[in-house]
């Protein structure tokens, strides 16, 4: 399975590998931590082999279901939803065809059920059912932002 489709065709079965992660569409994959106290909520940390975690438990991936889509200006998506398992949340951004262009998966933040999008500032909010709070930057490389923007913030 060449590396560059491997998140394509995970997110076409509707799946992804049970790992608090996150999973970009050219084959890197960072595991990421819930730290509320760090910019938008979350730590990137250490890259890890996509390919190599699937090939040694092909079968330890939870079913997904998005339960909400909002379109962007560019015409791409932000939405979320559940894994399989109660606890599970995730997140992602789709190219305007709907592919991924990054998949963030949570073993226990529990469905993610609202966003948020500043426009402006591209930046989306995931809530989760339980009250986790995921900021994202929409065009930034470093992914997550230094901060949510407020009213106030021009």
């Amino acid at each position: 399975m060449p590396v560059t489709a491997t998140l394509a065709q995970l997110w076409e079965r509707e799946e992804l590998p049970i790992r608090d992660a996150l999973y970009l569409a050219d084959g890197r994959a960072f595991a990421v931590t819930l730290d509320q106290r760090a910019p938008g909520g979350l730590t990137v940390g250490d890259p890890f082999d996509l390919d190599a975690l699937l090939a040694e438990d092909p079968e330890w991936v939870t079913s997904i279901v998005v339960s909400k889509q909002i379109e962007l200006d560019d015409g791409g998506y932000v939405c979320c939803g559940e894994g399989s398992w109660g606890s599970e949340g995730i997140f992602a951004r789709l190219s305007p065809d709907g592919e991924p262009v990054w998949v963030v998966h949570l073993e226990r933040s529990n469905p993610f059920t609202d966003i948020d999008v500043d426009s402006p500032d591209q930046i989306a909010r995931f809530r989760s059912t339980s009250g986790v709070n995921v900021s994202v930057s929409l065009v930034d490389a470093g992914f997550v932002p230094t901060r949510w923007p407020t009213a106030n913030s021009a």
